[in-house]
């Protein structure tokens, strides 16, 4: 009597089983970690006391949309550039993407308002009030890779200011990662460019920056 023909077919699929990434103990190969905020942004910025009156501009925590707020970067496909959005798995932050905006906004604000000290982590009973404290929404950061990235914004200075909807453009160089990531730090950098334009008439001009975390 002839063999079940799903007992002859048993040690094949098995075999083949075997063959696939991360079967029976197999691993994926590892991400690449990237940042936002490379760690060079702090370099010239030398450490130096706080002065008990100098004004300080606070950075709330930055709000993404959900689809931004996870570990993968996320581009836009290239077929359907308006409507599909790839997670790419083996590109990752390093650091959470909130937190690296709030970096790069902070040292971008350093350099343009010499008058003002920084606070990345406002205090829940600061001992004075902040003279500006920036609230930031990112409604939109993405791009095809190698295409114009635009980062569309809604940030508001103090509660009691308008809150303004804004629009920054960056062009990668190439279609690679790490172009992709310059390009976002270009338009970040034009997000606090303009930040720093609106904040200027609040503070006085005669200190220092310094940062507080």
């Amino acid at each position: 009597m002839n063999k079940p023909i799903h007992h002859l077919l048993l040690p094949a699929a098995l075999a083949a089983l075997l063959l696939l990434p991360g079967c029976f103990g197999g691993r994926s190969p590892s991400p690449h970690l990237h940042t936002l905020a490379p760690a060079t942004i702090w370099d010239t910025f030398a450490s130096r006391d706080l002065p008990a009156d100098a004004p300080r501009i606070d950075i709330a925590p930055v709000t993404l949309p959900r689809h931004l707020d996870r570990p993968q970067i996320v581009i836009l496909s290239d077929a359907t550039p308006d409507a599909e959005l790839v997670p790419l798995d083996q590109h990752r932050w390093a650091t959470p993407l909130d937190a690296s905006i709030r970096e790069l906004l902070a040292a971008r604000l350093l350099e343009k308002l010499p008058a003002a000290t920084i606070d990345l982590y406002p205090s829940t009973t600061p001992s004075t009030p902040a003279a500006a404290t920036v609230t930031l929404r990112i409604l939109r950061m993405e791009a095809p890779l190698g295409g114009s990235l635009d980062l569309v914004a809604s940030w508001q200075l103090n509660s009691t200011s308008a809150p303004r909807i804004a629009h920054y453009r960056a062009l990668p160089a190439d279609a690679t990662i790490p172009s992709y990531i310059r390009a976002l730090r270009e338009a970040v950098t034009l997000l606090a460019d303009d930040l720093s334009a609106h904040i200027a008439p609040l503070l006085p001009s005669d200190r220092k920056s310094v940062v507080r975390e």
